[in-house]
């Protein structure tokens, strides 16, 4: 029966996103392909070895022969399929299933759900917190023996749609094919726009290199906004010709690093700017993901206040809603380390909000990586690593939640882990926000490596009170007094209400952490000295 692709292409990005076929890799590449041959007519020359090769990663000279995995994966795929529709799950706009015998998918309009080509409705993702749809856009090179290259082009975009399915802040919309070079005009933009109602266009653009340049294939990417025909972010990378498995990984977290992270993507930083700057009121399902981002990108005091009352909005609203959870678990964890003390009852908001999060929606990396900070809160060290790699599990392509994985480590007290984790994303050349670098600034001056600790310290800008605590003390220990108490008055002028003395200890107190010990002190001895410089020239 013939059915408009973009229903088949939403229902697929429903189906990759569920909670049955989240973690499931092979399966969803095995899914993804089979949907992607059927819709460009190919679904009949589907067979096990396309499918080894193309779809699971297998080597050309696979033999499905003496390697089954094909029919044991397609059994596991038709047994999920018919699992997910038996449940009825609202909002479908399709059905996807692959009949016995066959590898080629078929699709079916779901009779519940018969809509128009307006198919993403209000009420349908209402109650979800939504980001930005993104349309991810692959092209095959131009000239004759192209087709040499095409498993390996097939392995790269399966990747990283699987990648980027993982990420519940963006939407993702993937091309049904690998398309011949298109180029980005601004009649390619809108079509991208109005038929697929994507945000922005992730356009990936390949060219095999010549070998006297080293041969290898480069990888283009463009980011362009579909509203404004704005390309927002341009780079690229260099694979070998027949990249490995670690090879690829790199290169899915470095291009999900600058587009799509929590902390540092430029599809998110963009798309809260713009969304803000149109002088209209903010769809409800937004608000909280929009001024966290905001608030992530400007972290202040009144950024963090409007972020708060944006979620705590949203959660009276629709006390399900699992990122407004997430974001209010984290929000917590910002009051706490930037001493803003906005949240009265914090260890109580905290500690619900990230266990709801973690029970709607158990494959959620960002889930199970604040609940893992929330039980470090709560001293309980064992639950917090044991989280920290679930969630790392649950998504290794998210630098934001390995940079909490590394920082869960220094927080327990493995401080050589934890900065091996850290440094590895810091290598990852990327925007990296002032936060990464407060573990480094607390290692290096522990270690008394007050060069690499200043080092650290320049770069905390815009994080509260850290990046003049960090150059305080640093200088201080570098013996240049007159900078460090220069310092130490901005401190006092910006926070004064950060050293003030605890008249009732809490071992859970940001002062009361072992590796701060020795700023503490350093600021003591500043502060007499100060003292004794105010009584010097009074």
């Amino acid at each position: 029966m013939e059915i408009d692709r973009q229903l088949v292409i939403v229902e697929l990005e429903r189906l990759l996103a569920s909670s049955s076929f989240r973690t499931r890799k092979l399966i969803k590449r095995f899914l993804c392909y089979a949907v992607q041959e059927t819709l460009d007519g190919r679904g009949d020359q589907l067979n096990q070895y396309t499918i080894a090769v193309n779809a699971l990663g297998k080597p050309e000279d696979f033999s499905p022969v003496y390697n089954p995995v094909v029919r044991i994966e397609a059994g596991r795929l038709r047994k999920l399929l018919e699992e997910y529709y038996a449940a009825s799950p609202q909002g479908s706009t399709c059905i996807i299933s692959m009949p016995r015998g066959s590898y080629q998918v078929e699709f079916v309009p779901h009779s519940d759900t018969q809509q128009s080509n307006s198919i993403i409705t209000e009420s349908f993702t209402s109650r979800v917190t939504e980001g930005p749809r993104l349309f991810a856009h692959f092209q095959m090179p131009d000239g004759a023996g192209h087709n040499d290259i095409a498993p390996v082009l097939y392995k790269l975009r399966g990747d990283l749609l699987l990648a980027l399915s993982r990420f519940r802040n963006i939407r993702l919309v993937s091309s049904a094919s690998l398309e011949t070079r298109q180029t980005l005009t601004q009649d390619f933009l809108q079509q991208i726009r109005h038929i697929y109602r994507a945000d922005y266009l992730l356009n990936c653009d390949i060219h095999p290199r010549a070998e006297a340049d080293g041969g290898g294939i480069t990888l283009r990417y463009t980011v362009a906004h579909t509203q404004t025909d704005e390309i927002i972010w341009t780079d690229q990378i260099i694979l070998s010709t027949q990249p490995g498995q670690d090879e690829v990984d790199k290169m899915c977290r470095w291009l999900i690093a600058n587009a799509v992270s929590l902390h540092s993507g430029t599809i998110l930083r963009h798309w809260a700017e713009y969304q803000l700057a149109q002088h209209a009121s903010l769809p409800a399902s937004q608000q909280a993901l929009i001024h966290y981002i905001i608030f992530l990108r400007d972290i202040s005091y009144d950024s963090f206040k409007r972020a708060l009352d944006a979620c705590r909005q949203r959660l009276r609203a629709f006390p399900d809603d699992t990122k407004a959870l997430v974001i209010m678990a984290r929000l917590c964890g910002y009051d706490h380390t930037l001493q803003y003390n906005l949240i009265r009852n914090l260890e109580e908001e905290w500690t619900q909000a990230a266990r709801m999060a973690m029970k709607l929606d158990p494959g959620n990396a960002e889930a199970h990586s604040v609940f893992a900070h929330n039980s470090y809160y709560r001293e309980d060290y064992t639950l917090c690593i044991a989280e920290l790699e679930t969630a790392r599990q649950a998504n290794p392509y998210d630098t934001a939640c390995e940079f909490l994985y590394g920082l869960g480590f220094c927080l327990v007290g493995d401080w050589d882990k934890g900065i091996n984790v850290i440094q590895q994303i810091m290598d990852i050349p990327f925007n990296q926000p002032a936060w990464y670098h407060v573990p480094p600034f607390l290692f290096a001056f522990n270690r008394q490596d007050y060069a690499e600790a200043l080092v650290h310290a320049e770069r905390i800008q815009d994080f509260g009170y850290w990046g003049d605590m960090a150059r305080t003390v640093t200088l201080y220990r570098m013996g240049r007094h007159d900078r460090a108490l220069a310092a130490l008055q901005q401190l006092l002028k910006n926070s004064p209400s950060l050293l003030k003395a605890d008249t009732q200890p809490d071992q859970r107190k940001l002062s009361s952490h072992p590796s701060l010990a020795a700023v503490w002190v350093t600021i003591d001895e500043l502060r007499t000295l100060m003292i004794a410089h105010a009584a010097k020239h009074a």
